[in-house]
């Protein structure tokens, strides 16, 4: 019996809780006003910079330490090639090495990290 009414207040407490009107915090026809500073922005307005890429490094690099790598981001998507210059930082298991050994990982897999707009090698990384 003590179950049962247990069961039945719980109910009831469940269907009170379930109709009451909850007011906002904010409950009033005036227009909300942002505050003097703050910006909203909206996820359409924000631009990927940096993009990285696990592929199977093709790189061709001159003496003058510019050339290009050529990738994939995805199985699906299209190849991208990407400009390597003298500025390209090269880093084996998180430590800076010069980026003429990054020649000796073609063939093999590498992360790409390269600039989006420019399509320019950032850091590749093994």
């Amino acid at each position: 019996m003590k179950i049962f009414i247990q069961f039945i207040v719980s109910v009831l407490y469940l269907i009170i809780l379930v109709t009451t009107p909850v007011r906002a915090v904010s409950d009033t026809t005036e227009p909300v006003t942002k505050p003097a500073g703050l910006q909203r922005r909206s996820a359409q307005n924000v631009v990927e910079k940096y993009n990285g890429m696990e592929t199977l490094l093709r790189l061709t690099l001159g003496n003058d330490l510019y050339g290009s790598i050529e990738g994939k981001a995805c199985d699906h998507c299209k190849k991208i090639r990407l400009s390597v210059t003298p500025a390209t930082k090269a880093y084996k298991n998180n430590i800076e090495v010069p980026l003429v050994q990054a020649k000796s990982r073609s063939g093999r897999f590498a992360t790409v990290v390269y600039e989006v707009k420019t399509k320019t090698a950032i850091a590749i990384r093994w």
